[in-house]
């Protein structure tokens, strides 16, 4: 019988198998956690608590298909926190719930030890799977990962965080996390008496022949993304992606970065327009909870996020624009006909965007408040002439359209939070 067959097969055995329930004092550990891992905990409870999910990240070691071998104990680790005291914590109940979700036995991994503080949870893969079986059922269980019911699933454990992979690769993700740290010196708030221009800006710099206008009512946080930026990304075009708030959320938090499989069939979806990235289907709307407004989003009502990327004009195949906007006009600076552009991913399984060797780059992450709806806005107005619905698999508007509607016949006005 085919491996991957026999591993799917395995993983689909869902009865607990232990003879012995598994107590939670049994494994407590007294070792500190170390203060740059207890930071990046925090962060990851923040993302949690906004988003009801846990921050999932996998190692690059997951995701080698080219058939090489690794030392088992290089991709054996299942790490996990639980916003939940030790005390209070049932460790069978959680095993039996979370290797269903994950689709495996739980003869299938071994808890290693528990840290107290919150509870986390350090599982290997036991040691009777073969290398190449580790490796095939991990992939198994990333395939579930971009799912958002099962993110939701695994939010409803109390579950923050969550990591497989090696410890040598999570300890580096931790060092590369406080090496991506936003730039602040390049955070720009683009708005008259701030960062502001009229037409396409002329500063002499090569941006692929493509022009640069001014996004209006954004504030961007500036990634770090090398030394010699000018002369790395001369020729290289600006253009944005719009993205869910999740995943702007994570970036915010100090480059934390959850894991994402490449939704875009053969190529990202990309524009040399904000105000297009905009659109509710490519950045979502969100309503920000009361009790988030003030410490993160300065009492605004809402936000959106959009990343800004670097982009080679060789991988770029323009078309038009695909939100049925053609009796109105989207972006006074660019035409609805060249407004949407398709980047080429080399036929990569996962885009990254801060991969050095990607065709898109992400350089910073973009942020719009609003203290009511944007899509009362101005600048917002062409979604109603184009394709605006309730399916929050295609428009992430954050409310209700007819609520929205209503409020737009009411005359209702949103104005942009700025710091």
């Amino acid at each position: 019988m085919n491996l991957l067959v026999k591993i799917r097969n395995n993983c689909f055995n869902l009865e607990p198998q232990r003879s012995n329930e598994l107590s939670t004092e049994d494994f407590l550990t007294k070792d500190p956690i170390a203060p740059e891992e207890q930071v990046f905990y925090e962060d990851c409870k923040e993302y949690y608590r906004q988003t009801e999910r846990p921050l999932i990240i996998v190692g690059d070691e997951i995701l080698n298909h080219d058939g090489g071998e690794t030392n088992s104990l290089e991709i054996s680790v299942l790490k996990f926190g639980i916003d939940e005291d030790c005390s209070q914590f049932s460790l069978q109940n959680f095993l039996n719930t979370v290797c269903t979700l994950l689709k495996i036995s739980t003869d299938d991994i071994s808890v290693r030890k528990i840290e107290s503080g919150s509870t986390i949870i350090e599982t290997v893969l036991n040691d009777k799977l073969q290398t190449k079986e580790k490796q095939l059922k991990f992939q198994l269980i990333y395939q579930l990962l971009p799912n958002i019911d099962f993110q939701k699933e695994l939010g409803k454990l109390k579950m923050f965080f969550m990591y497989m992979g090696s410890l040598v690769s999570f300890s580096k993700k931790i060092k590369y996390r406080e090496e991506i740290q936003l730039n602040p010196q390049f955070n720009r708030i683009y708005a008259p008496n701030q960062t502001y221009w009229v037409g396409a800006l002329n500063d002499g710099k090569d941006r692929g022949g493509q022009s640069y206008y001014c996004p209006i009512g954004w504030k961007r946080y500036s990634l770090y993304v090398g030394n010699d930026f000018d002369k790395k990304f001369k020729g290289w075009c600006i253009g944005y992606h719009g993205t869910k708030f999740a995943f702007g959320l994570s970036i915010l938090l100090s480059g934390l970065k959850p894991a994402e499989r490449n939704e875009h069939g053969t190529g990202v979806y990309a524009t040399p327009s904000v105000n297009y990235a905009a659109h509710p289907r490519y950045s979502e709307v969100k309503l920000i909870e009361s009790t988030h407004r003030k410490k993160f989003f300065n009492n605004a009502k809402y936000v959106q996020f959009v990343l800004e990327c670097r982009i080679h004009p060789n991988d770029i195949k323009r078309r038009k624009e695909t939100l049925d906007a053609a009796h109105t006009v989207i972006d006074t600076n660019i035409a609805n006909d060249v407004i949407e552009w398709v980047v080429d991913n080399k036929d990569k399984d996962l885009v990254n965007f801060n991969d050095p060797d990607s065709s898109i780059i992400c350089t910073g992450l973009m942020m719009r408040l609003t203290d009511d709806h944007p899509g009362l806005l101005s600048e917002s107005q062409w979604w109603h002439e184009a394709h605006l619905c309730n399916y929050d698999k295609c428009c992430c508007i954050g409310i209700d359209l007819e609520e929205l509607n209503s409020l737009k016949s009411a005359g209702t006005r949103s104005n942009i939070v700025y710091d």
